[in-house]
Order: structure tokens, then C-alpha cells, then sequence
């Protein structure tokens, strides 16, 4: 049996897909054979499924720099996106699978910063739209047109027990009127990975990644905190 290192884990219905020897591989949730997704596209990370699970979006690096590219989620041919030539990666899709979204540093004077952009699923010529939510590096968004955000929210493993002035932190517009607020301003400790999942409440639940109680573990919390 071959043991791989497996990472970047996205789910949809009965199907999982990963990356391992930097590819993309798919899987039914049982468990069982992968199978290969991808090829000769350098290092694949942060797949994505799309809302109705037909399209997988993803980074690879083909021709040295990070780029979204998009697939058939049952495997054929990928297709380039984007020719920005900085460092990004996929956060999701729209609700309506009709665009991807991703963090990107493109057109930032210092190193480090990045802010929300989306592309068309199907988009031809590489052009993209630059969300304005200002800097920010992970957003989901809940129902009746709320946004939440995440600002310095890097990979919290470089971050244990930080508490210092670019520790990570959400903002969430509860409404969709651009009115941006400060979510859990009272939370002392490092903050990942927002996600807005409506469940049994109307208004759904914000979980994330924080290690305020000094291990990092899943928190949730209401909309209004």
C-alpha cells in the first residue's frame, strides 16, 4: 500500500477532492481508489468544488507563478483563467456558480497584502474584477447578502499563541449594505478560515479556526455575535 501526504481537502455529496504529489485526486467518501485529476500543471493547491459540484477550481503553478485555473469535477481538461502573475489562491465560488473567487497579492505595493478578487467561471480573455472589501484574505457570505471577511488570516500554524498587531481577525456586514463591522472584537487570539454555514438557524453560524484559549480548535458564533 502506498502512503501519500494528503492536503487541501474539498467535499461535495459523496465525493472528495485532494491534492497529493502535488495533483489533484478524487475520491468517493467511503474511502477506495483515487483517481488522478490532473497532470503536468506543476504544483496544484486549494481546489474548490462548485456549488453544484460539476466544476472543480484550483492554483497551479503550469508555468512557474500561481494561477485559478477551472476543470470538469469528474476529470478532463483543465482550463486557465487567469495571467496575473502573483501569488493567489481559491477561496470559493458565487452562490450562483457562475464566478470563482480568490485572494490575490496582484497590484499591491508591499509584500503580503492581498484582496478579494473574481473571475468568471467561463471567462475567455483572463479579465477579473477586483471585489471592494479593501484588504482582506478569505470571505464567505451568508443569507441576505452578508459578507464575512477574514484580514490577516494566514496559515494559523505560523501563528501559535500570536497575539500581536497582525494577528487575524474577521469583519462581517451582516446586512449586505456595506456596512463592515468588527466581528469578536473582544477575542484575544489569532483568527482563520471564516465560513458562514446556514444550518437550523435563519440566520446561520460564522465558524472558524481561533487559538484565543491557547490551542488552536473550530469555533462558531451567531451572526451577531
Amino acid at each position: 500500500m502506498t502512503i501519500g501526504y494528503y492536503r487541501f481537502p474539498t467535499i461535495h455529496n459523496e465525493r472528495i477532492a485532494f491534492v497529493s504529489d502535488d495533483d489533484l485526486w478524487e475520491v468517493h467518501v467511503s474511502g477506495g481508489v483515487a483517481r488522478r485529476l490532473t497532470a503536468n500543471l506543476g504544483n496544484v493547491t486549494y481546489p474548490f468544488y462548485s456549488p453544484d459540484g460539476a466544476w472543480l477550481a484550483f492554483v497551479g503553478r503550469e508555468e512557474g507563478n500561481s494561477e485559478i485555473y477551472v476543470m470538469p469535477a469528474g476529470g478532463g481538461e483543465a482550463r486557465r483563467l487567469t495571467y496575473l502573475g502573483s501569488d493567489c489562491r481559491v477561496l470559493g465560488w458565487s452562490q450562483d456558480a457562475a464566478s470563482i473567487l480568490f485572494m490575490s497579492a496582484y497590484g499591491q505595493a508591499q509584500r503580503g497584502e492581498y484582496e478579494i478578487y473574481r473571475i468568471a467561471a467561463d471567462a475567455r480573455n483572463g479579465a477579473v474584477e477586483k471585489l471592494d472589501f479593501g484588504p482582506a484574505r478569505s470571505v464567505d457570505f451568508g443569507p441576505g447578502g452578508g459578507v464575512v471577511l477574514g484580514r490577516n488570516t494566514g496559515d494559523p500554524a505560523r501563528w501559535k499563541r500570536y497575539r500581536g498587531g497582525t494577528a487575524g481577525h474577521l469583519w462581517i456586514d451582516r446586512n449586505g449594505d456595506g456596512d463592515f463591522q468588527r466581528f469578536l472584537p473582544e477575542m484575544a487570539g489569532n483568527i482563520a478560515s471564516p465560513m458562514w454555514i446556514v444550518n437550523g438557524e435563519a440566520a446561520g453560524r460564522i465558524f472558524f479556526i481561533s487559538d484565543h484559549e491557547g490551542i488552536g480548535n473550530l469555533y462558531s458564533a451567531r451572526p451577531d455575535g
